[in-house]
């Protein structure tokens, strides 16, 4: 599956700010604003429900790095920063994920301006699948040679012939 992700506004130290960005900007200040009165008229938790919700999150697994892609966004509040998305995203600015500014704590601060810079990390080389013939029991890699497998062999037929008398008794 090959993505192709989006940019907007290079170069991001010289983004004007638009209508657009000044009305997501309020809507997204409306909605945190909504979200906290919400939370503050509902009922505290109980400790079966925290409980609850821990085993929940524990669960959750978070994908590997090499899932992720690293953009370089330009938040509303000015400030350059980057930050990663799920490779599936052809844009960093969709979702509600760390609306947050890290350096001066302006929330919400959404994204104006973006590129993407590349992925998080490589996936790992696939492992080479090994022929049968070239490891041994013992884990020694390169081909076994011929005296080796007649005496595996012979070992191997004492064995199954020690337990064939020993089913037989």
């Amino acid at each position: 599956m090959t993505v192709e992700y989006e940019s907007h506004g290079l170069p991001l130290d010289e983004y004007q700010l638009s209508r657009a960005d000044h009305r997501r900007q309020g809507e997204a200040e409306d909605i945190a604003a909504w979200v906290e009165r919400e939370v503050a008229k509902a009922p505290p938790w109980s400790e079966e429900r925290y409980q609850q919700f821990q085993e929940l999150v524990e669960r959750w697994t978070v994908p590997p790095p090499w899932e992720y892609m690293r953009w370089r966004v330009l938040r509303y509040c000015g400030h350059i920063q980057e930050v990663e998305r799920h490779r599936r995203e052809t844009r960093p600015d969709r979702g509600s994920q760390d609306k947050c500014c890290s350096e001066c704590g302006k929330a919400p601060a959404v994204i104006v301006a973006f590129e993407v810079i590349g992925p998080v990390a490589e996936p790992p080389a696939a492992p080479r699948e090994k022929s049968r013939n070239m490891v041994s029991r013992r884990g020694r890699m390169g081909r076994r040679t011929k005296t080796e497998l007649e005496a595996e062999n012979s070992a191997l037929r004492a064995e199954v012939e020690r337990l064939r008398r020993t089913a037989a008794e």
